[in-house]
């Protein structure tokens, strides 16, 4: 009987998320298929007045944009400056799955049919966050393969193929592994926000600022990322956990990999603990 509701619950899910997730998907393909594309024009061109385009930009602006110490004239930079908006989706996108998953039945008001079944809070949590995870590996998926396809069609692209710089093909599976790992750390967030708050629109609204919060933190980050400082911006920002340079390489900061790890489950078990305890009608 509890299986049954579970997957019911999993099922129901999917569902009420298939329209959201159908307009991130479409979002997330066409943003890649045309970023991707573009970067042919910008390969046959002159790869020295590409960087000093970039070099003529202040870094404030360069860590705005996210393109700080990154050589735009190559594959690898040039994708990473993509997946570092994508990054910025991939964690709006995580803070509304969690959100869901946490106070639908709040916000619709039919907490009252889903409770009283015969299964605890604690598996209903599960099944919501299963099928949260489901759209948030479907969102990764869309990202890798618009991108692969894209990249299947670059082949001819002088310096992109049998170059001295790293696979491209390696880079494009190396972000996505980065951006799987930003869904569920801001996924956590998220889900233990809107656990804890008594409100659905406050921890929805705190799930958002840390997206901000971690943004901005990320433009300080790279603007004095030669300074000792530097390191507190970059421990409140989970995009620069593993930064361009990092995911680029294929190289693991171990400390900000455990950093990521203890916020994901740190957030995901005060969620379970706060969900359980939790009073269902908003105030």
């Amino acid at each position: 009987m509890g299986t049954r509701v579970m997957l019911a619950v999993v099922a129901r899910e999917l569902k009420a998320n298939a329209k959201a997730f159908l307009v991130w998907a479409v979002a997330i393909a066409l943003f890649n298929v045309a970023g991707v594309m573009k970067f042919e024009g910008i390969a046959s061109g002159d790869p020295e007045a590409v960087r000093k385009l970039t070099d003529a930009f202040p870094k404030v602006a360069l860590a705005v944009m996210g393109i700080s110490d990154l050589d735009m004239s190559t594959f690898a930079g040039y994708y990473a400056v993509l997946e570092f908006y994508a990054g910025i989706m991939a964690a709006v996108y995580a803070v509304a799955l969690a959100r869901n998953a946490v106070s639908r039945e709040m916000v619709d008001g039919t907490y009252e049919f889903l409770f009283v079944r015969p299964v605890t809070r604690t598996r209903i949590l599960t099944a919501k966050l299963v099928a949260a995870l489901v759209c948030a590996v479907a969102f990764v998926a869309v990202n890798l393969v618009s991108s692969l396809l894209c990249l299947g069609l670059l082949w001819d692209v002088p310096g992109l193929s049998g170059g001295s710089g790293p696979n491209p093909a390696a880079v494009v599976w190396r972000f996505n592994v980065w951006l799987m790992a930003l869904l569920l750390v801001f996924g956590a967030i998220g889900a233990c926000a809107s656990a804890v708050c008594p409100s659905p629109d406050r921890g929805a609204a705190i799930g958002n600022a840390s997206v901000v919060v971690a943004y901005g933190m990320g433009v300080v980050y790279d603007m004095f990322s030669d300074h000792e400082a530097a390191v507190a911006a970059r421990v409140l920002s989970p995009f620069r956990y593993a930064t361009p340079a990092d995911v680029i390489a294929g190289s693991v900061p171990v400390p900000f990999v455990a950093l990521a790890a203890g916020l994901a489950v740190a957030g995901f078990a005060v969620a379970y603990v706060a969900f359980d305890r939790r009073d269902l009608v908003p105030r």
